[in-house]
């Protein structure tokens, strides 16, 4: 019987590591409609994420909608096809984390499959698949803001209703952050869904998060969905780059550099002050 026990320990522990970690996919939702307005069944897309070439299929129902769900965030593509009507494509469809994006009603024209219309540019997308209050620092904003002590939770004070409070000089894994005037251990903070917060204090994390890594920091301000309900604050989505490649060092404030004046080297080993 003394030996169960440890087994038994250990399989009442797994349930509370799984509740710990939230989905940070998201879903893209849309209709297919003809040149008169009337939804298409069956219709085939084909969405394929910029970034890594990976692709999903799907079809769609008696009413023309389509969904794809546990969709990775990023940069996609939608292609539409279907028998009668020439090949539709829409760029540009920017996910992000633990978001449910409508495209909106993609349009096709009579005419032969080989035929294709492409959509490259469009208007702002506003959000009316969801009701939560969310803000966004994508991946340009980390590569051209100059971040004090190169902290990724520094970023944040660019969203509305977002205070931060430490505006520490060098890299740290503890934050500040007041959100709608929250405290600052009120908020949940999640690296590619993995809960960071170091249990006691609740303003710091487990690990310290190299700026070059982030892909785009999403949070989640009010009215979000109750699996993210873990914390009355708000709730930080950190996402790593998904492919191979990494973007080069991202800006250094020039008063980190110990350098008479700036000027370009190839080889760090010549920088001489």
């Amino acid at each position: 019987m003394n030996t169960l026990r440890p087994i038994l320990f250990g399989i009442l522990l797994i349930p509370a590591s799984i509740a710990s970690a939230q989905s940070v996919t998201g879903t893209i939702i849309g209709t297919v409609k003809d040149s008169a307005e009337l939804p298409v069944l069956g219709a085939s897309l084909r969405l394929t994420q910029i970034a890594t070439g990976s692709e999903r299929q799907a079809t769609t129902d008696v009413r023309g909608d389509f969904v794809f769900s546990s969709v990775a965030p990023g940069q996609y593509t939608i292609a539409v096809t279907a028998p009668g009507f020439k090949r539709h494509e829409r760029k540009g469809i920017n996910l992000t984390a633990s978001e449910t994006l409508r495209v909106g009603d993609l349009g096709l024209e009579v005419g032969a499959v080989t035929e294709s219309i492409t959509v490259a540019a469009q208007g702002a997308q506003v959000q009316t698949a969801s009701a939560e209050r969310a803000g966004v620092v994508n991946t340009r904003q980390l590569d051209t803001l100059l971040i004090r002590g190169r902290n990724v939770m520094s970023v944040l004070q660019t969203l509305p209703g977002i205070v931060d409070t430490g505006g520490s000089d060098s890299l740290s894994n503890s934050w500040s952050i007041n959100a709608q005037g929250s405290r600052t251990n009120t908020n949940n903070v999640s690296l590619d869904g993995a809960t960071m917060n170091a249990i006691g204090n609740m303003n710091n994390s487990v690990v310290t998060v190299s700026m070059d890594a982030v892909a785009e920091v999403k949070v989640l301000l009010t009215n979000y969905q109750a699996e993210f309900g873990r914390m009355s604050g708000a709730n930080v989505q950190v996402q790593f780059f998904q492919q191979q490649k990494r973007p080069a060092a991202r800006a250094l404030p020039l008063q980190y550099l110990d350098l008479p004046a700036w000027r370009p080297v190839d080889d760090p080993g010549q920088i001489q002050s």
